[in-house]
């Protein structure tokens, strides 16, 4: 999986591509990081080239949606395809998150 880490005057654009599994959690770590460092600003994640999502990706996901809400910020999910959505649903991430 691979993480591009956009800092925007308006929020922090995140392009996510590949599969967020378990070991993709993993390497990602540090860029996690410092994404709850910049968690003063929205965080949108551009979901088009996510293929894939785990429950260790979708720990990832709250980690940063609790950064962002300490801020008093949000985070938005673009580009989410039909079987990620579908996770989403079922773990009820859809009521956390906008999507569009």
């Amino acid at each position: 999986m691979e993480l591009t880490i956009q800092n925007n005057p308006e929020n922090i654009t995140v392009v996510i591509n590949g599969s967020f599994d378990t070991l993709a959690s993993e390497q990602v770590e540090p860029s996690v990081k410092e994404l709850e460092s910049l968690a003063s600003k929205p965080i949108v994640l551009d979901c088009n080239g996510l293929d894939y999502i785990a429950s260790s990706g979708l720990r990832v996901l709250l980690r940063l949606r609790k950064a962002c809400a300490a801020h008093g910020k949000q985070v938005t999910m673009l580009g989410v395809n039909e079987n990620i959505m579908e996770v989403l649903k079922v773990t009820h991430f859809d009521r956390m998150f906008i999507i569009k």
